[in-house]
């Protein structure tokens, strides 16, 4: 039979069972494949452990009643003299003892399944506790179960860092570079070494093992210490999940497995007790009902960063507060300018050398068309004639300012502002030096550009001829075509 057929037939925890194997009372054949397989001869010896025990026998004494060191009279006449002693809630155990003496019984021919059942009917209206004995370490070989909280940790742990990364950053732009993954796994390994074991010393348990019905303790049922807690972490990302390196952690989760699914104690749980509060099956719904809530907060963010600090009809201060906060975030840079609240260009420190650039190299002032305090429109316009030096493309202003007029647009939700958004960057990226118009349903804006005696480099356009002639008109604007 397998474990689980033992299990239910014993009584006893796959962990006990474990355990007794591992003292040498127990010894199942193993198959081909290394799993073990449990005899009926198995079963009854079980049986008669879990006997004895709940008659306060120690493993020693059993282990000599197996080694033939012993005799199950002797052992039960010295327990009788013992239990003589107590008070009456165990002269049941007396009773018990003296019966299983009169009948002559051995410990290869003691019926234990039959005592264990009147012990059960006993004390099935009793308060006694005295039979109820905690047999060894418990531990818990749910593979399913474990990875399920481990996983719930994770994303809760994922979830922080990328909210924990927001507040100080301001923003949420993943990508998938090397370097931001690592730096995502650095925050998440930080972030678990520092929360999981407050969370065990505390609580005894994590916020996935609270859902799972998991908990871990002390022998003596006590929370483990604060060192305990995070030498078993450490423990658990090193081994166990192989500090998140690829392969490795797959190696590591795979090898983990694989011994819970085969009943095996797993070297951080070695000496801890692992217990279980039920079986039932609402919590894996509990947890693919948060999975699912937190993996659609994962995937909002992005789109809640699109809408601006100021929305609906907005003043030059308003406007220009959502030009620089799109600025941060999507990390554009304008050098040494920096957008003030009139919506003009200003230094951020004094540098004298900016003043002797040419107006070509320079961004210029928005102008603003209002109407009673409000900004119907913001746009500039740029000429430049026999101009030697380069000309800037002005793209990123563009869609800056783009970006702070339409979002603010409150008749958009969400997902409008995001594919919008995406529509005016891409826009602006691949109609660089062209002309283009487009409009939304509220906002029109336009580009229009003319030039000659230049030649279009990626960013810039270069004079063909510093010494001839040239000419460089630019007309932008964003207008909104609603009231």
């Amino acid at each position: 039979m397998k474990i689980k057929e033992i299990e239910l037939r014993s009584g006893m925890d796959r962990a006990n069972i474990r355990y007794y194997e591992k003292e040498g009372l127990l010894q199942p054949e193993r198959t081909e494949n290394g799993y073990r397989e449990y005899s009926e001869k198995d079963l009854q010896q079980l049986l008669k452990i879990r006997l004895l025990r709940s008659l306060h026998f120690s493993l020693e004494d059993i282990k000599s009643l197996i080694q033939k060191k012993t005799t199950l009279s002797f052992l039960l006449k010295n327990q009788i003299r013992y239990l003589e002693s107590e008070t009456e809630d165990v002269l049941y155990a007396k009773s018990l003892c003296e019966s299983i003496v009169s009948e002559g019984a051995t410990f290869e021919t003691l019926d234990a399944e039959k005592h264990l059942v009147s012990i059960e009917e006993a004390t099935s209206e009793s308060s006694s506790e005295y039979f109820n004995v905690d047999f060894e370490i418990p531990q818990v070989f749910e593979p399913i179960r474990r990875f399920t909280a481990r996983s719930l940790d994770m994303t809760l742990y994922s979830i922080l860092a990328i909210f924990l990364k927001y507040l100080i950053l301001g923003k949420y732009t993943p990508d998938e570079s090397i370097g931001y993954t690592l730096q995502n796994i650095i925050t998440v390994l930080v972030m678990i070494m520092i929360l999981e074991p407050i969370q065990l010393k505390l609580f005894k348990r994590t916020f996935g093992k609270w859902i799972m019905g998991l908990y871990i303790e002390n022998l003596n049922g006590s929370p483990l210490s604060y060192e305990d807690s995070f030498r078993r972490t450490l423990h658990v990302l090193v081994r166990g999940m192989g500090l998140f390196i690829p392969l490795a952690d797959l190696i590591s989760l795979g090898s983990s497995f694989d011994k819970l699914r085969k009943g095996e104690i797993l070297s951080w749980d070695r000496g801890l007790a692992y217990r279980m509060k039920d079986r039932k099956t609402y919590r894996y719904l509990i947890a693919f009902v948060l999975f699912f809530f937190i993996s659609i907060s994962v995937i909002i963010i992005p789109f809640l960063q699109n809408i601006p600090p100021n929305t609906g009809a907005l003043t030059v201060e308003e406007f220009s507060e959502n030009f620089r906060y799109y600025q941060k975030l999507h990390d554009m840079d304008f050098g040494n300018y920096v957008m003030n609240n009139f919506g003009k260009w200003e230094e951020k420190e004094a540098d004298d050398r900016l003043e002797y650039l040419p107006d070509a190299v320079k961004y210029p002032h928005f102008r603003f068309r209002m109407n009673d305090h409000i900004v119907k429109e913001v746009n500039f316009s740029v000429t430049y004639e026999d101009n030697p030096f380069w000309v800037e493309n002005y793209r990123d202003m563009m869609i800056l300012a783009s970006l702070s007029f339409t979002n603010a647009d409150e008749s958009m939700n969400i997902i409008e502002r995001a594919l919008l958004s995406g529509e005016i960057i891409m826009r602006f990226y691949a109609e660089n030096f062209k002309s283009h118009t487009f409009a939304t349903k509220n906002v029109e804006i336009s580009s229009m550009v003319e030039y000659d005696g230049y030649e279009k480099s990626i960013e810039i356009l270069e004079p063909i001829n510093r010494e001839r002639e040239n000419y460089y008109h630019h007309e932008f604007f964003v207008r909104r075509t609603a009231p």
